[in-house]
């Protein structure tokens, strides 16, 4: 109170919250007592020098202010590493984060960040307005996620203007939590409401919940009150149908397989999946209409939500939104590990590299590396072979796939280890790689990679399928093993880690994925 009433004087604005980050830094930088670990501590996770061939860079770092519900969320898809006030600055500058961010919702009560925008709570504010800028002097880049309505975390214009981005979308729908692994054949159809009633919902949604959920009879919906954020996908997958008003939450309760009524009008093209997964009401006749239609329905299956998996791993996904959030900060779109895929092929003349682009280019999912090992019975000829298919696949080049031919002297063909040649992932023991693909993966840079036949007809969503499963059973391999969406004990992979390929002896232990 003495500190406010000694600055009763001074500027307001958003130059009055420069002028306090900045000397809120300077008075951090004349002390060395806690900066002292920090400068004896490695920051950083990257490989020194220029990458070799056999190194895969790590994916994106993250650090910030950060609930642990975000934390779960972008954690199968980048290194999280949280940061609570007592400790922001050394582990700001320890981590070697590649981004910063600063999550509305941390600043609710609960959080270690509670009330950091409320003047109540001036020391938890003066920290973070201290992080932001030790951040910004450090050079990473500072992002503030509005994801929370500001009538819940008040206060907070000062720290959106003074990082470099705000970005008003939160973190996607995250498949390894919300998906339709193991969902049951029977589930209740009767409608629930997850979460707690909003009592700043527009009058018109309120007016219409509050009528269905007055109701007893058929067509009533049960509203389940607040729930603990980790319990919801075991929720969306014990029900078949769900009433929401939030677009991210329809989202989520599509990825688990149930069929969601939203009444809060049309949301935002490229939000949520279209088609007849989503149905919106907006007056309670239609509600009425529509809930009496989807009770009688049979709950939806894992094979009837494959088409609704491909819509949100495309647009709405945790690593759409992640890799739009490194663009709006200034870094690479390539910072997502799990969607670097790296397709392995082998290519003896441009005919057979033509094959090859022309099935690669029509896939609804581009991979983020092409090998191809270019064979001729003798140097020379593997060269200018290796030159032809580079010259035939500039095509995916100039759509950003890293293309890479590999001159090779073979002795004859191999089709051992291609996926529908027999080898199958046993539990007893693996049967070594075929000599072609662990070139191809030694090669390969990326840390997924999936065998190609140039020749071999491909459906369009084959790639993208393989992809949408291994990023939702977060598996080591994937394929058609005869179940559907499942885990299984044998599979011939399709999809799987480089090191599988590469090496001699793929190992024990592995998590295997069922597409199909």
């Amino acid at each position: 109170l003495v500190r406010l009433w000694r600055e009763r004087g001074g500027l307001t604005g958003p130059g009055a919250a420069t002028l306090a980050l900045a000397s809120a830094q300077l008075g951090d930088l004349a002390g060395g007592g806690e900066r002292f670990l920090s400068a004896l501590t490695a920051p950083g996770l990257g490989a020194p020098g220029a990458p070799a061939p056999g190194w895969t860079s790590p994916g994106l770092v993250i650090t910030g202010v950060l609930t642990a519900r975000a934390c779960a969320t972008l954690a199968p898809d980048a290194a999280v590493l949280p940061l609570l006030p007592h400790d922001a600055d050394v582990m700001l500058e320890s981590a070697g984060a590649d981004l910063v961010l600063i999550e509305a919702a941390a600043m609710l009560a609960g959080s270690a960040w509670a009330y950091a925008g409320d003047p109540a709570a001036t020391d938890r504010g003066r920290r973070l307005g201290r992080l932001i800028a030790a951040a910004r002097a450090l050079g990473k880049p500072v992002l503030f996620i509005r994801n929370v309505p500001a009538h819940l975390a008040p206060g907070l214009d000062w720290v959106a203007a003074s990082c470099d981005a705000v970005s008003d979308d939160g973190f996607g729908v995250q498949l390894s939590r919300f998906n339709p692994i193991g969902l049951a054949g029977s589930r209740p159809g009767s409608p629930v409401y997850a979460g707690p009633r909003d009592p700043r919902q527009a009058p018109a949604v309120r007016a219409l919940l509050d009528e269905i959920a007055a109701d007893t009879g058929s067509g009533s919906v049960e509203v389940t009150g607040s729930l603990p954020w980790h319990r919801l996908p075991e929720l969306y997958r014990e029900h078949a149908l769900f009433v929401t008003a939030s677009a991210d939450q329809a989202g989520e309760q599509l990825a688990c397989g149930a069929r969601v009524i939203m009444i809060d009008g049309e949301p935002a093209a490229g939000t949520v999946p279209a088609g007849d997964n989503l149905v919106v009401a907006d007056d309670l006749a239609a509600l009425r209409e529509k809930l009496a239609e989807l009770e009688a329905c049979p709950p939806r299956s894992a094979a009837d939500t494959l088409p609704v998996l491909r819509e949100i791993f495309t647009v709405q996904a945790t690593p759409i939104r992640l890799a739009a959030l490194a663009q709006l900060a200034g870094l690479g779109d390539d910072m997502i590990a799990g969607r670097r895929i790296g397709v392995l092929s082998r290519a003896v003349d441009a005919a057979t590299a033509a094959a090859l682009s022309a099935g690669l280019t029509g896939q609804r999912f581009l991979p983020s590396e092409l090998v191809v090992l270019a064979e001729a019975p003798d140097a020379a000829s593997a060269e200018l072979s290796a030159r032809a298919v580079t010259a035939t696949l500039t095509g995916l080049a100039a759509r950003g796939v890293d293309v890479r031919a590999v001159p090779v002297v073979t002795g004859g063909p191999d089709t051992s280890g291609l996926p529908g040649s027999g080898r199958h992932l046993e539990p007893a023991g693996h049967r070594e790689p075929s000599g072609w693909l662990r070139r191809a993966a030694t090669a390969a840079r990326s840390p997924w990679v999936v065998p190609w036949q140039a020749q071999r007809e491909y459906r369009d969503t084959y790639l993208l399928d393989l992809a949408c499963a291994r990023e939702c059973a977060q598996a080591d391999a994937a394929g058609y093993g005869g179940s559907g969406y499942a885990f299984t004990s044998a599979l011939d992979p399709a999809l799987a880690r480089r090191e599988y390929f590469a090496a001699a002896d793929p190992g024990h232990g592995l998590r295997l994925f069922s597409v199909s």
